[in-house]
């Protein structure tokens, strides 16, 4: 824990009286600055830990949320990985960020996606353009990325079982698997491997496919972060969205030997095999932007 910033875990009561779960890394000081943070597929809020301990102590709020169906926001008699209504799932993201800016009313607002976080990001800055003051995109990860199962089964498992829980975990690599970030994943209780096809659907049909108009309709400022040992389809996906996003102040800020977790500034736990001084080059730079913005 960084000295001097709490992290407060709370619940937002959504319109419908669904309780969604947050965390608030509070600003050490005066702030002028809320940023909303979006997790990654399957995971949950606290993947932003380091990354939200470093901005807050710079005196800019951090909210992390967990999507609806997801880690502390399970949706009662379902499983994590599905929710019943996709379209409700998302407009909570806006009643985050109304609840943000009536909690701090001089701030400016931002978004963070992470991973899969990238897709709803867009999609929430191309649908309510006057509601954000820009976003952080890292690591990309959209329909190039998605394995082929999703995209070739998705159609007909939402005609025949929309319900049915695929569980992702067969589609790892047996390094990942025997790395130390998926033994990691494997026993975190709030992470999970499976997804329900009506939410992947979703996410597909909503977010993946609509991802490049998305960005082309995405006029505030934007910085991407990559790493450049992630996955070929992420970085070179990261290029195109760059090109795609219709702001004129945007930005792509690669770090060279970075996997898909930013040497776990954007992870659940910080292990041996990153140092302090690498994580810390990433909330740099996004706080150098933040503070530029």
């Amino acid at each position: 824990m960084v000295a001097g910033v709490k992290e407060i875990q709370k619940h937002f009561k959504m319109t419908d009286g669904f309780d969604l779960f947050c965390r608030h890394w509070k600003a050490d000081g005066e702030s002028r600055k809320s940023v909303v943070c979006i997790h990654s597929i399957g995971g949950h809020s606290e993947v932003f830990r380091v990354m939200g301990q470093d901005l807050a102590e710079d005196g800019i709020e951090v909210y992390a949320l967990d999507l609806r169906g997801f880690g502390n926001s399970k949706e009662k008699g379902l499983p994590r990985g599905d929710t019943k209504d996709f379209n409700r799932h998302l407009r909570d993201l806006g009643e985050v960020v109304g609840f943000v800016r009536k909690r701090h009313l001089k701030n400016r607002v931002y978004m963070f996606g992470w991973s899969l976080g990238v897709l709803y990001t867009l999609w929430y800055s191309a649908n309510h353009p006057d509601s954000l003051d820009g976003i952080i995109l890292a690591a990309p990860y959209w329909v190039g990325s998605m394995p082929l199962i999703y995209r070739t089964n998705i159609s007909s498992m939402l005609v025949s079982a929309p319900e049915t829980i695929y569980d992702t975990y067969k589609t790892w690599s047996r390094e990942f698997k025997e790395s130390a970030e998926g033994k990691i994943l494997r026993q975190d209780p709030l992470f999970t491997t499976k997804r329900s096809w009506r939410w992947l659907g979703g996410v597909k049909e909503t977010l993946s496919d609509r991802v490049l108009q998305n960005a082309s309709q995405t006029e505030k400022p934007t910085l991407i972060i990559l790493g450049g040992k992630d996955d070929k389809d992420i970085r070179d996906g990261a290029k195109q969205l760059l090109e795609s996003v219709a702001a004129k102040d945007k930005s792509i800020q690669p770090f060279p030997d970075a996997d898909h977790f930013f040497y776990h500034a954007l992870f659940f736990k910080t292990t041996a095999k990153h140092d302090q001084a690498k994580r810390k080059r990433v909330t740099s730079v996004v706080k150098d932007w933040l503070n530029a913005h």
